[in-house]
């Protein structure tokens, strides 16, 4: 398999809430999970590999449901 930087984003909106992949700008080796809410601060997360910042974004689009 190989290992090349992500080179394009997720990004799913529902309702007012946006969440976002994208390739870190620092290192494009790490990844950054963000959510973005109408009248919230953005919450960014970052991850070490996309395995785990995919996760993350599965978790955090599930969530809107509760």
């Amino acid at each position: 398999m190989a290992l090349r930087p992500l080179c394009f984003g997720l990004r799913f909106r529902d309702k007012g809430r946006t969440l976002r992949v994208k390739a870190s700008s620092r290192d494009p080796k790490r990844y950054v999970v963000e959510v973005e809410r109408r009248g919230q601060e953005t919450r960014r997360r970052g991850h070490p590999s996309l395995e785990t910042a995919v996760q993350d974004f599965a978790r955090a689009w599930r969530n809107r449901l509760h």
